[in-house]
């Protein structure tokens, strides 16, 4: 039976796979960290919000309220930029998880034409054993015919 002439083919396809895998999964881990992050600081914008308005209610001082609306327009640039890590992270993890996936399906057509191959070569050497066995019986009857004829 002669090999797959694929099957060097398939088995770099297949570490190819298992590599992009594991890519696959770090990106969706720094995706989940970033949303972690960006939800943390809607937490902590809230809480400051709410102390913000109790602090109001109040009364400040123009300094205060100054100082105030510093750290918010802060915490806003640091949520805008928590967002922009959540999007680039997200597009890298759909990037190569369309990566991971084109591979996965090069493997399967991969494996099927292994399988088809695996199929065929079966089938020619039944064939083969077949043949043999004919061949045998048929060699058998004439080595009776002969004998039987004197």
């Amino acid at each position: 039976m002669k090999p797959f002439s694929l099957a060097p083919v398939l088995q770099l396809t297949e570490r190819r796979a298992e590599g992009l895998s594991r890519m696959v999964k770090l990106a969706h881990g720094v995706w989940l960290r970033a949303r972690g992050r960006q939800v943390r600081l809607a937490a902590t914008r809230d809480t400051h919000v709410a102390q913000l308005a109790i602090q109001l209610r109040n009364g400040v001082s123009a300094a205060q309220l100054q100082e105030m609306n510093r750290l918010q327009q802060a915490q806003l640039a640091e949520m805008q930029a928590a967002q922009v890590a959540v999007d680039v992270a997200h597009r890298d993890w759909q990037a190569r998880l369309a990566e991971w996936m084109q591979v996965e399906q090069r493997v399967k057509a991969l494996r099927l034409l292994e399988k088809r191959h695996l199929a065929h070569a079966a089938i020619q050497q039944r064939r083969s054993e077949q043949r043999e066995h004919d061949e045998l019986v048929e060699l058998t009857h004439r080595q009776d015919a002969v004998r039987g004829g004197r």
